[in-house]
């Protein structure tokens, strides 16, 4: 009965969780040309407005947190998805600079009341191998929708600035409506009985769920930099188009997806401490591959695996991170609101050095943050064994 529980809850979140990526790599690129294009914002401007969305989302995965569990899952990720619409439909409604950082952020803190519950809903239950095959399925889920986001949104922005937005609300819509027709379909988890919350003391939790998401925070600080500050250094200086920027983008996200498919077929990566330093180890040296990259074949070559550094240190953190909690909920929160905070910084940071710098000071300090970060894992490792 359990098993048929997941199979049927899997039908409505996976879908769900494919088209939500694809409205938001939607979105999220073709508003990074909407406001430098239109509101001729320079690097610094477009870093620090696309990092809105992650300090909105940050902000919304800590405040809303308490609202999303009364809630409920199915409640929550229809909010989120219809609230999306609405607030985006009031920029084009009432268009300037001002009122895009308003409606960004506002659509950005709306999508913490989507992932965390969606995450915490499918892994309720599973444990060891089952929650593996959960967890990689999802990502698989996700990332599938970034395959197709970048370049479908590039597409379509050489015709329209504008015409990748309102496919994704169209695409948020179509997301809300298929979570809230399927209640009979897909139940949600019951409410805390008092038996659970006592059965929530005893955690199991691996500590391998610290280093992991050192790791988780490094791979997005570094995406972050190619999601945000990347497309306005390949439109000014090597001059590619916003299609050919996105088909580069899609490369990082195809690689990606094979590396959640490999991961979630097989279990040699569980619980072995090696497979998350070889996620930051292996980012560390592409990081310093980007430095003196200028070809576009370079770059795509190099998209490409970092696609698959990323499916190992999101694993990495999202199956470490949940594994023996029982507050699934909490932990989901705790893993967004560390991919954000690297996503952040990594906006930010990158969108600052590369204007008063260079593109490849961009890559130095990362490099810098990354070594830290792999000193942090190894005292975090040798403290707990």
């Amino acid at each position: 009965m359990k098993a048929i529980s997941s199979d049927r809850k899997t039908l409505i979140l996976i879908p769900s969780a494919f088209l939500a990526s694809i409205g938001i790599g939607m979105v999220n690129f073709a508003m990074l040309f909407v406001v430098k294009e239109s509101f001729h914002a320079g690097a610094r401007s477009v870093g620090w407005f696309m990092a809105l969305w992650s300090v909105a989302y940050l902000s919304g995965c800590i405040l809303l947190k308490r609202p999303a569990v009364n809630l409920g899952p199915r409640l929550s990720m229809t909010i989120s998805s219809f609230g999306s619409v609405f607030v985006l439909g009031l920029f084009f409604l009432f268009p300037s600079l001002g009122s895009a950082f308003l409606a960004y952020s506002a659509y950005g803190f709306l999508c913490a009341l989507f992932w965390p519950p969606l995450m915490a809903w499918l892994s309720a239950g599973l444990e060891g191998s089952a929650l593996g095959k959960a967890t990689s399925t999802f990502s698989l889920s996700w990332s599938s929708g970034g395959i197709i986001a970048p370049y479908l949104s590039g597409f379509l922005a050489e015709r329209s600035l504008e015409m990748p937005v309102y496919l994704g609300m169209a695409i948020f819509l179509a997301t809300g409506f298929l979570v809230l027709s399927s209640s009979r379909l897909a139940p949600t988890p019951p409410k805390k009985t008092d038996a659970s919350r006592a059965a929530e003391a005893e955690d199991r939790s691996t500590p391998l769920r610290f280093p992991a998401w050192i790791g988780a925070f490094l791979i997005y600080a570094v995406m972050a930099v190619f999601f945000n500050i990347f497309p306005v250094f390949a439109k000014d200086e090597l001059r590619l188009s916003e299609s050919r920027i996105g088909f580069l983008l899609l490369l990082r996200a195809l690689f990606a997806a094979s590396g959640f498919w490999a991961l979630g077929r097989f279990e040699f990566w569980h619980f072995r401490k090696r497979y998350i330093f070889l996620g930051t180890g292996l980012l560390l040296v592409l990081d310093i591959a980007f430095i003196p990259l200028r070809s576009p074949l370079a770059f795509g070559i190099g998209l490409c695996a970092l696609g698959l550094v990323q499916s190992l240190c999101y694993n990495n953190s999202i199956f470490y991170g949940v594994s023996g909690a029982r507050d699934r909920s909490r932990r989901m929160t705790m893993h967004e609101s560390i991919l954000t905070a690297g996503q952040i910084l990594g906006s930010i940071g990158g969108g600052i050095v590369y204007q008063a710098f260079s593109w490849p000071s961009v890559f130095l300090l990362l490099a810098g943050l990354i070594g830290i970060g792999i000193v942090m894992q190894a005292i975090l490792v040798r403290r707990k064994s």
